[in-house]
């Protein structure tokens, strides 16, 4: 479990137990409604144990989820020209630990947005509060964006700029359900199709084939 999570379960146990010791049928029920958002926490701040394959030639998934969007765009921080984006809807039955999709060092970290719109609303990728992660090596880039959301109110971020990760490593959490981008050069083949559900630091997202290196 996500140590984050014991924060939330260490506040709701607190609650249920003063509605509890209140006494009252009223009471009763609130205690009961905190204690099943304890009960929610264990699953949703779940981090279940992963074999990660590393590969040079391919982009893992960084987050859980469903895709919902894939289109072509220009990318100026991190791929510098033209970028394929992923998008990924994370609902709150996901896990939602975000991975580092390749290995490589952590180039860029900014943090940016101040609304907290729904994860279809158009704006959201641009407007909503968000981490972006931008990691390299000498193969690849990808950009990486933890988007808060309507419930996910907030984004944790576990790495540091010029630490080095490796694919597959947990970069951070979103809380509470929302959306995962991920840029990364348009030459690289696609992998996945709108629709499809994929697990951090297991689905491949894009693979570098034969022509892509030369």
């Amino acid at each position: 479990m996500a140590k984050i999570g014991f924060r939330y379960i260490f506040l709701f146990l607190i609650s249920s137990l003063i509605f509890f010791i209140s006494g009252g049928p009223l009471n009763y029920i609130f205690s009961a409604v905190f204690f099943l958002l304890i009960c929610f926490c264990f699953y949703f701040f779940r981090d279940p144990v992963r074999i990660i394959t590393a590969d040079d030639n391919v982009i893992l998934s960084p987050a859980d989820g469903t895709v919902f969007e894939i289109s072509n765009v220009d990318e100026p921080l991190i791929i510098k020209g033209r970028a394929k984006i992923v998008k990924i809807f994370l609902s709150v039955f996901n896990v939602h630990l975000q991975r580092a999709s390749i290995s490589g060092k952590i180039t860029f970290i900014s943090k940016e947005g101040t609304k907290y719109l729904p994860a279809n609303h158009p704006d959201a990728a641009v407007k909503n509060v968000q981490n972006l992660i931008g990691i390299e090596n000498g193969q690849m880039s990808v950009l990486i964006k933890q988007i808060a959301g309507i419930i996910a109110q907030r984004c944790d971020l576990w790495v540091k700029l010029n630490q080095d990760v490796v694919q597959g490593e947990k970069i951070g959490i979103i809380h509470f359900g929302s959306q995962v981008d991920i840029y990364f050069q348009e030459k690289i083949k696609l992998n996945v199709a709108v629709g499809d559900k994929v697990t951090a630091g297991i689905t491949v997202i894009a693979k570098i084939m034969e022509q892509t290196r030369k």
